[in-house]
């Protein structure tokens, strides 16, 4: 998905809004579906859903991620972006070693995980996945305790609700692991100008 969105960000965006809007339809048409009696209820959740999650979620991602990105890395000849030909197997290896904040034997690996981490470092990730995954939280959380008000408790409530529960400590714990893997990022790049012979202290 990196690799294409880097080669064809507008159709990239447009792949990425359609598939937002076709689950939070989805999931506006489940809770309209199985909301019961009275339908009205049933109906004002469904609206709720698409007008109140879907629309400000789009928005969010119309101006920032991938949108935004997508339109840098087509317009910026100085944006880091993978190669239409970079291997998906090399890519998730520059990936764990990015995570693991070090180098590894593979050259090409590594040159893919300095391009990875310029775009982190240059990137506000960080508040786009604490938006969404937050999204997702309250999303569950309304459909179970709407759930939980006509029904009363049933096992279908309690995954709703167990499921807000995870998303919001996913959500929490990206803020707080974000700078831990920022300083690991760093230490990758930091390692991998020293190798290269780019850090300021080999200029000479």
């Amino acid at each position: 998905m990196q690799i294409y969105r880097d080669n064809h960000p507008r159709a990239f965006t447009l792949r990425f809004l359609s598939l937002l809007f076709l689950l939070m339809g989805a999931s506006g048409l489940i809770a309209f579906v199985t909301a019961g009696r009275p339908w009205q209820l049933g109906l004002l959740i469904a609206v709720i859903l698409l007008a109140v999650l879907t629309i400000p979620m789009a928005l969010i991602i119309v101006f920032s991620s991938p949108a935004r990105v997508t339109e840098r890395a087509r317009h910026d000849p100085g944006f880091p972006r993978f190669p239409a030909d970079t291997d998906p197997a090399k890519l998730a290896e520059a990936w764990r070693l990015v995570r693991q904040g070090r180098l590894g034997p593979d050259p090409e690996a590594n040159q893919l995980g300095r391009i990875v981490v310029e775009k982190e470092l240059s990137s506000k990730s960080t508040t786009s996945s604490f938006v969404v995954l937050g999204g997702a939280a309250l999303l569950n959380a309304f459909q179970g305790i709407s759930r939980l008000l006509m029904e009363g408790v049933s096992p279908f409530v309690v995954v709703l609700l167990g499921l807000a529960i995870l998303l919001s400590g996913l959500s929490v714990s990206v803020l707080f692991l974000a700078p831990r893997q920022r300083r690991r990022s760093e230490a990758f790049r930091d390692a991998y100008d020293d190798a290269d012979g780019e850090a300021p202290g080999n200029a000479a």
